[in-house]
This record gives C-alpha cells, sequence and structure tokens, in this order.
C-alpha cells in the first residue's frame, strides 16, 4: 500500500529524476516507510514510489521493484491477498522469488500470464508496469476503483500519473485549472464524476474502474475495459436457507484473506450492520481457527467514531458490538476542541474534491489508528451499494414494484424503507403518502440534495450559472441488459455513482494517516455472488441487507443484526452550522469573491444562508445543499 507517480515522454525527451520527486514528496504521507525513484535506460521513462510497509517489511519489498533481469518495473498500489497461493502455482511453473511480498509476485504473474494476470488476483490495486521488450508503460486499476489511479495526457509531449489528484500541481511547465463548468456540475451531484473517470480539473482523468491502459513512448494509448461484474455472475440455489450458507463462507474466506498482515490490524466500527458484521466476523472467525496464514499478534481493537450530544451519534450500537464480542475499542470525538473552522478549512485544500460533506471527520479515526500503531483497517464498504442499503434506492425499487402491482411485496418495501428514516422524517414522509401517491417525485423534492443519485435539475435553478452547466455533456453508463429495474439502478449506484465516490473518499482519509484500509465486501467473489442473487434476497421480509442479516445470526448482537434505522457516516452539519462553523459561514458567503464568483449566483446564495443563519433556521436538506458550494469556494480560493 503506496502512493504512485510516473512520466513517459513522448519523442525521446528524457525524464529527470528531481520530476519524480517532486511528485511523490507531495505525497509522503500514503508512504512515510520508504521512498524509490527509477529513470529507464533511455531516460524517457521515470517511476516513483512512496512505501507503507505491510508485507515483507525488508529492503526486499521495496519499490520501484524489477524483474526478469530489470526486463520488467513496477510500483505499485495495492495488495493482492492471494499472493501466498499464486506464489505457490508460480513456483510450480519454475518461478523463484527473493522477497516475500505481493508486488514480486506481481511481476512474476506478467511474466507468466501477460495481462491475462489480472482475472488471477484476488485484492485491490492501481499500479504502472514498464515492459522494456515491449517499450510500453501499462497502467492498471482493479475491478471496483479501490485504489486510486489519475492521469494527464498532453498529445505529442507525455503521459503523468498519479495518486492523487493534488500532484499534478507539481508538474513541470504545467499550470493546473479547474474546469468551471464540472465544478458547477459537481456542486449539483458530487456522486456524479468519479465513476466516470472525470476530476474537477481540467485534462485530469482516471483510469476508470475495472480498465486498464496501455501507452508507448510515441504517445500510441490504448485503453481497455477488462472487468465487468455483469460478465461474472454465478449459479446460486434456489433454496434462501442455501445462499445464506453460501454468502457465510465466502465472506468468511474473504475477511480470512485480508487479515494477512506483517504490521497491527484494526477496525473501524460505527455500529452500523456493515462494519460492525466484519468486527464482529473477525473476532468468531479468529477465535475459531488457528491456521490463519500471517495473522499479525494485534488484530482485536475497534476505533469508533462518536458525536455526543448530536443526531449522528451511534455509540450505543457499538457499545452492543464490543460487548457481545468482548473486543477492546478507542471511542473518537471528532467533535471537540476550537479549531473545528481551521480543521474544515484545512481538510477541504487536502482532499482537493468537492462532496457533499466534511470529509475530515475521517482523519478522527484513522488518524487516532496510527498514534496506536495501527497500519490496516478492516471497514465494511460496499454493502450499502448493493443490498439496498439507502432510502433512495429503496424507494425507487418501492416505486416500481407499485407500479407492477405487486402489491405484498410492495407493501413489505414500503415499510421498511419508513423504518430506515428518522423518526421526525418517517412521520413527514407518512403525512405526504397520504395525501400523494407520486412517491418518486415527493422523494426528489424532499431529499434533494442529500442522498447519492440526486442531479443537477433537481437543484435550484437560480444557484448556478446555467450556461456553465449547458456545455456539460456527461452520461452515466446504463446497467447491463441483465440488469432491469430496482437491480439496474444497483448497479448503477455500486458500479459508476455511489460507491466510487465512497472509495475515493475513505482511500485519502485513511492514507492521510498513513492507514490502509481493507473491504472484505469488496472481494469480488462476493459481489458476483451478491449481484446473481435475486432481488428479494437482499430486499425482503422487513429488512434491506437481508442475506447479510440472516449470515449474521449468532454472530452479532440482536440489536443490531436487526436494527433498520439508517444514520450514515456524515457530519453532524445542523449542530456545526448553527454553532462551531456559524462565525466562518457568514463571513465566507459575505466576502466579495462568493457573491461575484463565476461557478454560482452568489448573491442569491448569499442572501439564503445569512437568512439562515441569522434565524438558525437550518434544515438537514438545506445543509447538504449547501456544503458543496462551501467547498467548492474554500478549495478554489487557494
Amino acid at each position: 500500500m503506496c502512493g504512485i507517480a510516473g512520466i513517459i515522454r513522448f519523442k525521446d525527451q528524457p525524464v529527470d529524476a528531481s520530476e519524480i520527486r517532486s511528485l511523490t514528496d507531495v505525497i509522503a504521507h500514503r508512504g512515510p516507510d520508504g521512498e524509490g525513484c527509477w529513470i529507464s535506460s533511455s531516460q524517457t521513462v521515470g517511476l516513483g514510489h512512496r512505501r507503507l510497509s505491510i508485507l515483507d517489511l525488508s529492503d526486499s519489498g521495496s519499490q520501484p521493484m524489477h524483474y526478469a533481469d530489470g526486463g520488467l518495473t513496477v510500483v505499485f498500489n495495492g495488495e493482492i491477498f492471494n499472493f501466498a497461493e499464486l506464489r505457490e502455482e508460480l513456483k510450480q511453473k519454475g518461478y523463484q522469488f527473493r522477497s516475500d511480498s505481493d508486488t514480486e509476485v506481481l511481476l512474476a504473474a506478467y511474466h507468466a500470464w501477460g495481462k491475462a494476470c489480472l482475472d488471477r488476483f484476488n485484492g485491490f490495486w492501481a499500479f504502472a508496469l514498464w515492459d522494456e521488450q515491449k517499450q510500453e508503460l501499462w497502467l492498471a486499476r482493479d475491478r471496483f476503483g479501490i485504489k486510486p489511479l489519475y492521469y494527464l495526457m498532453q498529445p505529442g509531449k507525455q503521459l503523468v500519473f498519479g495518486s492523487e489528484t493534488i500532484q499534478f500541481n507539481y508538474i513541470r511547465d504545467f499550470q493546473r485549472e479547474a474546469d468551471a463548468g464540472l465544478v458547477s456540475y459537481t456542486i449539483g451531484n458530487c456522486w456524479g464524476l468519479e465513476g466516470l473517470g472525470k476530476t474537477i480539473f481540467r485534462g485530469i482523468e482516471q483510469v476508470r474502474p475495472g480498465h486498464y491502459l496501455t501507452i508507448t513512448t510515441k504517445g500510441e494509448i490504448n485503453v481497455r475495459h477488462w472487468w465487468a461484474t455483469a460478465d461474472h455472475l454465478v449459479s446460486v440455489p434456489d433454496s434462501y436457507d442455501q445462499q445464506v450458507e453460501q454468502f457465510r463462507e465466502i465472506f468468511e474466506d474473504a475477511v480470512k484473506l485480508r487479515l494477512r498482515s506483517d504490521v497491527n490490524i484494526a477496525s473501524a466500527l460505527s455500529g452500523g450492520l456493515d462494519s460492525s458484521s466484519v468486527f464482529a466476523g473477525i473476532h468468531h472467525l479468529v477465535t475459531g481457527q488457528k491456521d490463519l496464514y500471517r495473522l499479525p499478534k494485534e488484530w482485536q481493537r475497534a476505533f469508533v467514531a462518536v458525536f455526543p450530544g448530536t443526531e449522528q451519534d451511534e455509540r450505543v450500537y457499538a457499545e452492543a458490538v464490543l460487548a457481545h464480542t468482548g473486543g477492546q475499542a478507542v471511542f473518537v470525538d471528532t467533535n471537540t476542541g476550537n479549531d473545528l473552522p481551521e480543521r474544515v478549512i484545512s481538510s477541504i485544500r487536502s482532499y482537493d474534491t468537492i462532496y457533499s460533506t466534511p470529509l475530515f471527520i475521517l482523519d478522527g479515526v484513522y488518524g487516532a489508528m496510527k498514534k496506536h500503531g495501527i497500519t490496516v483497517s478492516m471497514d465494511g464498504h460496499g454493502v450499502d451499494e448493493m443490498m439496498y442499503g439507502y432510502a433512495h434506492n429503496v424507494s425507487h425499487a418501492l416505486q416500481i414494484e407499485q407500479s407492477k402491482q405487486y402489491t405484498e411485496y410492495a407493501n413489505d418495501i414500503r415499510q421498511t424503507w419508513l423504518n430506515m428514516l428518522q423518526p421526525a422524517e418517517r412521520k413527514r414522509q407518512l403525512n405526504a403518502l397520504r395525501f400523494s401517491n407520486r412517491l418518486s417525485g415527493f422523494m426528489k423534492r424532499k431529499l434533494n440534495g442529500i442522498l447519492p443519485g440526486s442531479s443537477q435539475s433537481q437543484s435550484a435553478s437560480n444557484w448556478f450559472n446555467q450556461e456553465l452547466l449547458s456545455g456539460i455533456n456527461l452520461l452515466e453508463p446504463a446497467a447491463p441488459l441483465s440488469f432491469s429495474g430496482a437491480e439496474a439502478d444497483l448497479y448503477r449506484t455500486f458500479h459508476y455513482s455511489t460507491l466510487p465516490t465512497i472509495l475515493r473518499n475513505f482511500d485519502r482519509g485513511a492514507m492521510r494517516n498513513s492507514i490502509e484500509i481493507r473491504m472484505p465486501f469488496l472481494d469480488y467473489r462476493l459481489v458476483s455472488y451478491v449481484f446473481s442473487l435475486p432481488m428479494q434476497s437482499k430486499l425482503g421480509g422487513g429488512f434491506t441487507k437481508r442475506i447479510l442479516r440472516d449470515s449474521m445470526r449468532g454472530i452479532l448482537p440482536e440489536s443490531v443484526r436487526t436494527r433498520k434505522l439508517k444514520i450514515g457516516f456524515n457530519a453532524p452539519l445542523e449542530s456545526w452550522y448553527e454553532k462551531e462553523l456559524k462565525e466562518l459561514i457568514r463571513d465566507e458567503v459575505s466576502s466579495q469573491r462568493f457573491r461575484q464568483s463565476d461557478y454560482w449566483n452568489g448573491e442569491v446564495i448569499s442572501d439564503f444562508v445569512l437568512d439562515k443563519t441569522k434565524n438558525n433556521s437550518w434544515t438537514t436538506s438545506d445543509c447538504f445543499r449547501f456544503w458543496p458550494v462551501l467547498n467548492a469556494h474554500i478549495l478554489l480560493k487557494k
């Protein structure tokens, strides 16, 4: 797990080592344990690396790593969890190894199987591999985009790549600029760019999840889509009980693989079903087995973010999990201190993106882990996006089932959706449903700007410069034909909108603190299995994430396993807007720069915000609607 960077020049123009180091120095937080730089013999290719040591802590695991007498060179950010099994398979083919790292297995696997080696990897990665014989640079990204890989193509000159967009500020003779249209678009739809391979910066793109690209020193570039979940669906039993059993088996093996580490492991525990399943699953697995390969001595602790006195606090649920498992915990209060405005500003600039809620709350958990000697965090990401964990996916499913007149199932979904909401919101929704059956239109009005999937058109048009938006033509790919209705919506949520954005946020939050996140639910075998299940196995019986809940019977406390209220990991914006951030907000929206912005109608927004601030009349919807504007304003000021 690391940070990478590199340059490939066209027309025989040389790369200097100082250029590479300027790209890696700025991401030293991603790899504080070592650094490396390599320039090809022709001097037209340069690769850089910052190392976070996790597997094989010796110098044998350093990068850039060479193989086949120097014919292959790689910089690798990620983990191949099944590297031990692949290494044994490669040994049977005559390959020898000098390290105990997964990086060397990657190189040997490429030597043996070419680019098809990606199909054999179970893990996550973003890497650049130089093939001297082919005179080709290969940039590859994992199936779901867990690890980031950005690049800038300058035709006739060079291609530059890196792990974070902030690196592109340090390219020689290049001035990074925001794309005004994409900035305005992202303010209205924070979930819209990541899965499409775009960024808010002009010319800086991404190798998309499940894709790779190759490029030569002549500037010849080729992009290939090497993984699509729809092409890897599997047969599942007709019996739901057997489905639960198979799901549990795959999940436990995914956890088992991700416990392989030469450094300490902990869990980020929120008290929600997903993270609780990971934490309790680890305890269940480790206490029942003795043959776990390379299990570190430290794996028992949980780190819990708490927000005392706010609507976001879930401590009581986390404590139930800890009591059930006998686990240890460190509670992290991210709401303490008088420096909240300073932390907000600093984090916006370093996260280098626009989002719907402050991201520095991630620093609390992962920063605490680092202080306690932890390097790897086991997290529960991916479940919401493939098992109806969001209210907007459930409401869409309800709309579709009502149109089919599947009355019994539609009623089940309706009650499930209502139970996900906070009591006050549930009451409002029930009152509204008494007057209207047009649920989709109502949800769009009520939840505008809060939930993934909301689009620019749903935001108030007088907030934005419509001329900028008129030039934006971004189309989310359609779901494969094998998916329809609510299942197609879920497929898009997982692959193109919500999940890619969340993975970006958590990668930056964790790696800012030199922490690697491992996600058992994003084991490709589990993802393929879940998307092969019938809808009722994921959403039914009064529950979202149905099959996960049933697989955790006896492993989780019932209060958590059967919990229906959805809170989510967000900052308590209403509390902050009316207290700690009130002065910052008032000052920023009153500034000339804000009121005369080219990206939004500053006077309209400023008047709206000042009225809310004066009367302390912020609602949840107001808060989430305004935050991306404030986020963009502060980010673009620098």
